[in-house]
């Protein structure tokens, strides 16, 4: 439960093909200022064969299945989804094989204020753990404003302002009330027709993060991204880029600690098929992953 929930608002619709969709004159979400760098260097990693069958009952209720065999990372692994969406609402439901159950619910209170709250629960030495999560987001004109609490006793405030056409700034908040102590973590984002530049620092994991991403065209794009600590002075660096065709996609990340993962997507009308490969070559250890997906696309 440590990641920040998507943010709900329904945005304009794109093509699959565009990587680097024209936003509005609001900034987006605090935790999304460096989607299109994510895109890139977020490498679809998965070994042995994963398969996934997606079905709609009526246009709110769907369900979907996933299967897993052949890891050599995880067990056999099987997972039951349940989802409901309308216009404001969507409840997303999970279950799995070892016991884990999460829930996921986000609402449109209005065209400007959204609520998001999850939950997981899972089985731990036989003793049954929780946690969950809740926030309210405001998005105004050229702002994006957060509330959140945890079930941890930890709550986060953060800040998101469009300062210029090119440039956005934001600050977050969190508190731990279980130890009295604050953190901050202060982001910026310059972006141009051609590059998409950020910068981020955290005072609590005491690191600095700066990404560069520059766009060939709306189909192909090169991401860079160095994490420098400055409690160890150590860094590590990644190197990607993703060219998304009009049925395929292709994307391969390369980092300083001598890994590479590529993955490819193939899409056909209700299939997809996927295949991923991740190299360590300090371990000199590989895996190999196909993944089928039949059902509508996301």
């Amino acid at each position: 439960m440590g990641q920040s929930l998507p943010r709900y608002k329904e945005e304009p619709k794109k093509s699959d093909l565009d990587l680097f969709p024209k936003k509005d004159s609001n900034p987006g979400t605090f935790d999304s200022y460096s989607a299109e760098t994510n895109t890139i260097l977020d490498v679809k990693s998965y070994d042995g064969f994963v398969f996934e069958l997606n079905h709609i009952l009526n246009q709110q209720f769907s369900i979907g299945h996933t299967l897993t065999l052949g890891s050599f990372q995880q067990p056999p692994y099987y997972s039951l989804q349940a989802a409901f969406r309308d216009n404001n609402i969507s409840l997303i439901g999970n279950i799995e094989n070892n016991g884990l159950l999460h829930g996921h619910l986000l609402a449109q209170l209005s065209d400007e204020l959204t609520f998001q709250t999850a939950f997981k629960i899972t089985e731990n030495n036989k003793e049954t753990l929780s946690n969950g999560i809740a926030n309210l987001e405001y998005f105004g004109s050229n702002w994006t404003g957060k509330f959140e609490a945890r079930s941890n006793n930890t709550f986060i405030c953060s800040y998101y302002q469009r300062i210029t056409k090119n440039l956005n700034i934001g600050t977050r908040l969190t508190r731990f009330k279980t130890d009295g102590n604050n953190a901050l973590m202060y982001i910026a984002r310059y972006e141009t027709k051609k590059t998409i530049s950020t910068f981020s620092y955290s005072d609590f994991l005491n690191y600095i993060a700066l990404s560069y991403v520059h766009k060939i065209n709306s189909r192909i794009g090169f991401a860079s991204e160095i994490v420098y600590s400055i409690r160890d002075h150590s860094s590590f660096t990644s190197l990607g880029f993703k060219y998304s065709m009009r049925k395929s996609s292709f994307q391969t990340r390369f980092t300083s600690r001598n890994e590479i993962a590529t993955s490819l997507d193939l899409n056909f009308p209700m299939v997809s098929l996927g295949f991923s490969a991740k190299l360590d070559y300090k371990t000199h250890k590989y895996y190999a992953g196909i993944r089928v997906k039949i059902g509508p696309r996301d």
